[in-house]
């Protein structure tokens, strides 16, 4: 099977027809070496379609990562709303805004048409050039940096943003009707250009910020809207703690309700109890992760590697990935490390091994 079927077959509910688990990345797949065999640095590679191309398909090329990812960074969203940006000239550095824009929803400048604003023609010229190249082959992956995390990280003041769902409910709820479709219409930009996936990225709605009654009162419901404002295949991701140890209080279940066609989790949420809650919401829901970019992929032996992803395969996952982005100092061979163990144990895939 091509990487294509493998992962489309899981996300449309077949993951029967599978040979192996996929070994990818719903998130960002940026590393120097392939910034430097491919020529496509940062920050150019943020602004350059060709290199933005290139540096997306770099982890298929050099170690065989099912699928090719873009764009490469979180302040791609804040940008089309009027946030200036700091993209570090002649170095290799994640862009961050010069300051934050907006104490209120009407601070924001709202475009007419999303498709030729701030970046968003540079993403959708290089999704058509690895069209071109992979289609119907490799997936290609589009992410968007979703309200809760793009606006109280990179619009609002990070800490104000906080206080507020208690202190100022309603504009939190305010900021959040006027920008969900926007996001989405985002979303719809990169499909039409020709991505196969959309991954939502919500990062900071784990426990690591916000309480469950929180998730529901603020993030659920829009995003929910937003998910059904686009086409699937959807990945919806969100990195931190999802489940607390206890097993009982989570949102991993509330993640799989916002309509998604799969989940995907990092480290800090257990693989074991996220397959057992979901499938008790919905049995054999896809749900990928949460192998450490860092400390196994990243600071990790190659036994080390091979330990975390023959752990999660047993431990439930339908697609085995990282749980955040590939650590930008990562070695090549790490990578392949990591795809090599996910052909080993996860052929063929669990679900076979058991019948």
């Amino acid at each position: 099977m091509t990487p294509y079927d493998r992962l489309i077959a899981i996300l449309s509910g077949r993951k029967e027809e599978i040979d192996r688990l996929p070994a990818m990345s719903s998130v960002g797949t940026s590393t120097l070496e392939a910034m430097k065999t491919f020529d496509a640095y940062w920050p150019d590679a943020h602004r350059d379609p060709e290199k933005m191309a290139r540096l997306a398909a770099g982890l298929h090329k050099l170690a065989g990562l099912d699928n090719v990812t873009l764009p490469f960074e979180l302040t791609f969203e804040a940008e089309i709303f009027g946030a200036q940006l700091e993209f570090f000239e002649g170095q290799v550095k994640w862009p961050s805004i010069k300051r934050f824009i907006a104490r209120d929803v009407s601070d924001l400048k709202f475009p007419e048409d999303i498709s030729s604003t701030g970046r968003v023609p540079v993403v959708a010229t290089a999704i058509k050039i690895l069209r071109k190249e992979f289609e119907g082959r490799v997936p290609i992956i589009a992410y968007i940096n979703c309200p809760f995390t793009s606006i109280g990280s990179y619009i609002v003041e990070s800490i104000e943003f906080l206080k507020s769902l208690r202190s100022n409910p309603d504009m939190i709820h305010e900021f959040y009707k006027q920008t969900y479709p926007h996001y989405a219409k985002i979303a719809n930009a990169f499909k039409e250009a020709g991505a196969d996936i959309i991954t939502y990225r919500e990062e900071a709605a784990s426990f690591d910020n916000i309480s469950p009654i929180h998730f529901d009162q603020f993030v659920k419901p829009y995003l929910t809207k937003m998910i059904s404002l686009t086409k699937p295949p959807r990945i919806l991701h969100i990195c931190g703690q999802c489940v607390r140890p206890d097993g009982k209080t989570e949102i991993v279940g509330k993640m799989i309700e916002c309509g998604a066609e799969a989940i995907t989790v990092d480290e800090r949420t257990p693989m074991k109890l996220a397959r057992e809650i979901a499938d008790r919401v919905k049995l054999g829901y896809p749900i990928g992760g949460n192998i450490s970019p860092y400390t196994v992929i990243h600071q990790g032996s190659i036994e080390r590697i091979r330990g975390a992803v023959k752990r999660v395969i047993d431990e439930g996952t339908d697609i085995v990935a990282p749980g955040c982005d590939f650590w930008l100092e990562t070695p090549t061979e790490k990578v392949k490390a990591f795809v090599q163990a996910v052909a080993e144990f996860g052929t063929p895939p669990p679900w076979d091994k058991r019948k």
